[in-house]
């Protein structure tokens, strides 16, 4: 189940977990906790986790009639109380294993990309979201972090007196702590973001360009070129300017931008400007996923422009598809688009 929701399951992990879930009313109920835990609580912390964790037991609520199993009939009073015990040590202990699952998956798995970096911030974490998943990181040094779903992190435990460093893949937003003294630092596949203290959006997928905007302060862009060479055209961005690089043809494109629209996903929204389908299918199937297939090429190039909040998929492919004529079919693992 940990593996399902990191995002990292095979198809034979998620077949033999589907059937061990129709067998077991008990580990669909265990499973039902664990989803819920992950996609609606959106809280992670490095330094406090024993705190979230708390926070999000008294988040859960599970039906009252809940079946247990017990060995002997205490009193009526005291059966309550047991009961409660048992659920509440059946959830703590649910949670508690996927996070130290996670911790240790996460902690005995090095990155390539942090080989270089100084010993002193050899005690790394790493974050990784899978599909319909996000969640919110405070570091040590008060910095805030929203992750987006199909993203991954990489941050340590503790940072070093020189500088903040930090790994992105996929999309972030960052509310950086402000520290002259020691630059932020974002390393992306594709370039490096520095920072001193602001709050800015970066989206880093893979095949696709980076794209940086800004919300307060100022941030500095040192793309990566193709032959993994960094040249000294570093660009400045401010407030409601984005960046966009794309690596493989070395172009770069800095334009006008409204940056609540570009962290609209920390709020729940999705903002589409005269976008493809494909680029909107590909954005639904991270939010809810489900994976997309077209069926016809025709649609793919559909320009289109909306904005929905906490809308469902059946709402927004209902809505899309009355603006620009096209057939969808949702089913439970998939989206499907024709003509």
């Amino acid at each position: 189940m940990t593996r399902k929701l990191a995002g990292e399951a095979t198809m034979h992990e998620l077949q033999e977990l589907e059937a061990l879930l129709q067998a077991h009313a008990e580990l669909r109920e265990r499973a039902a906790i664990l989803q819920k835990h992950f996609t609606e609580s959106h809280y992670y912390s490095s330094a406090n986790t024993e705190q979230a964790l708390q926070r999000t037991l008294q988040r859960l609520q599970l039906p009252e009639q809940a079946p247990l199993t017990s060995l002997s009939t205490p009193p009526p009073k005291r059966r309550y109380l047991q009961r409660s015990l048992i659920i509440g040590s059946a959830i703590a202990a649910s949670v508690v294993l996927v996070l130290s699952l996670s911790d240790l998956l996460n902690r005995s798995t090095p990155v390539k990309q942090l080989a270089a970096v100084k010993a002193d911030t050899a005690q790394w974490m790493k974050r990784q979201n899978g599909k319909a998943t996000k969640a919110v990181i405070e570091l040590t040094d008060g910095s805030k972090i929203w992750l987006n779903a199909d993203s991954r992190l990489s941050y340590p435990e503790v940072f070093s007196n020189a500088s903040r460093e930090v790994y992105l893949e996929g999309e972030a937003f960052f509310d950086v702590a402000n520290n002259p003294g020691r630059p932020f630092i974002i390393h992306l596949r594709k370039g490096t973001i520095q920072v001193l203290g602001t709050s800015f959006n970066i989206r880093a997928y893979e095949n696709e360009p980076v794209q940086t905007s800004v919300s307060t302060g100022k941030v500095a862009f040192i793309p990566l070129y193709e032959n993994g060479q960094r040249k000294p055209d570093t660009i400045l961005i401010t407030p409601d300017v984005k960046v966009t690089y794309a690596q493989q043809t070395g172009q770069l494109i800095k334009e006008a931008t409204t940056s609540n629209d570009d962290k609209a996903w920390t709020e729940g929204r999705l903002v589409f400007k005269n976008a493809t389908l494909e680029s909107i299918g590909a954005e639904l199937e991270r939010t809810f996923g489900k994976k997309v297939e077209f069926l016809s090429e025709t649609p793919r190039q559909y320009r289109l422009t909306g904005s929905f909040q906490h809308n469902s998929l059946q709402d927004i492919m209902y809505y899309l598809a009355r603006s620009r004529a096209f057939r969808y079919e949702i089913t439970d693992s998939t989206l499907l688009i024709n003509e």
